[in-house]
């Protein structure tokens, strides 16, 4: 057996100030933020800003949904992150103008090198821009951008960049067609 992926040295290399606002955040989102009835959008953007989130004053955040750090998170007008949706952004992540991250969506914007022997964390932003949908179940990965207007299916798997207007679904998300927006 090769010992030198098998190490166990591996540190979370996060600064203490994360950790710390991390630790403050989990206890305000479990008190203050999940209990509250789903019409409280106004509280919920009120103690997001309040923890370093810059949220347009008509997104909308559903208390069910998970922020791993409310200072990466960037939500523009009448943007939503539906119920149950995992952000873990480590890095920023930006819902653009009418973007909707639908119903148990994981976002993720951190892994590991584990080509590496103490597997450092890596990171990577994700950008859902101006009008794109993400269906039910899906998976952001890192360094990823969902275009303008497009359209991610149900349980898909982005681990690339989907194309303005593209309609993407699959493991890994493949290009099935384009949105046609009538003007």
């Amino acid at each position: 057996m090769n010992d030198r992926f098998y190490r166990a040295d591996y540190r979370n290399r996060l600064p203490v100030w994360n950790h710390l606002g991390r630790a403050v955040w989990g206890i305000a989102w479990l008190l203050l933020f999940r209990p509250t009835p789903p019409q409280l959008f106004l509280w919920r953007r009120l103690l997001l800003r309040l923890f370093g989130a810059k949220m347009a004053d008509t997104s909308t955040v559903y208390p069910s949904s998970r922020i791993w750090a409310p200072w990466n998170l960037t939500m523009e007008s009448h943007s939503c992150l539906g119920p149950e949706v995992d952000c873990y952004n480590v890095a920023s992540v930006h819902i653009g103008v009418d973007a909707v991250v639908s119903l148990r969506t994981f976002l993720c914007t951190a892994s590991h090198d584990i080509r590496q022997p103490d597997r450092p964390l890596i990171t990577g932003a994700i950008t859902i821009a101006r009008g794109a949908f993400v269906f039910a179940e899906a998976f952001i990965g890192m360094n990823v951008t969902v275009g303008e207007g497009a359209v991610v299916a149900a349980r898909a798997v982005v681990v690339k960049n989907v194309p303005a207007n593209a309609i993407v679904a699959g493991n890994p998300a493949q290009v099935i067609g384009d949105r046609v927006i009538a003007s």
